[in-house]
């Protein structure tokens, strides 16, 4: 009993610390390129330039993904495959982040937003909002999406 009340106790100690990497405003910069990939993912989406959109991501063994389309973890050829069927099936896509925050720790960067998009499946048209996390990691210079976490926002 006395080891799990000193295990506990170490743990809430743990969870009071300060974190050391720094997020401020101070990584304009940083801040300033993903939210341009951002934009640059969109656009892509939108033409439905496959190409150009999956060099924005880093597919690996490490990207993930969770979609509300899938009950499971996804890994990068599911979440590939998943994207350019979802794409090709729809016409007149449009992608806002709206609420959009970046935080940056050293060479990862967090944005979280409201996902506004809408697009035509057929003649129904449909505009929906999504919670949205997408976690980027700087490769050879460049910010690359390694996991997307999209739930509904209502």
């Amino acid at each position: 009993m006395k080891t799990s009340v000193c295990l506990f106790a170490l743990f809430l100690a743990g969870c009071n610390t300060t974190p050391t990497a720094n997020t401020g405003a101070d990584h304009p910069r940083e801040k300033a390129q993903i939210e341009q990939r951002l934009n640059q993912i969109f656009d892509a989406a939108e033409k439905k330039d496959f190409e150009r959109l999956e060099s924005y991501h880093l597919y690996g063994a490490g990207f993930t993904k969770f979609s509300p389309e899938s009950p499971t973890r996804m890994d990068a050829a599911t979440a590939r495959k998943g994207e350019r069927d979802g794409l090709q099936a729809v016409s007149d896509l449009y992608m806002k982040a709206q609420d959009l925050k970046i935080d940056i720790f050293d060479n990862t960067g967090i944005a979280t937003f409201i996902f506004d998009y809408g697009f035509k499946a057929g003649t129904n048209t449909v505009q929906k909002q999504a919670r949205a996390t997408l976690v980027f990691v700087k490769d050879s210079g460049e910010w690359k999406i390694t996991h997307e976490h999209f739930s509904p926002a209502n």
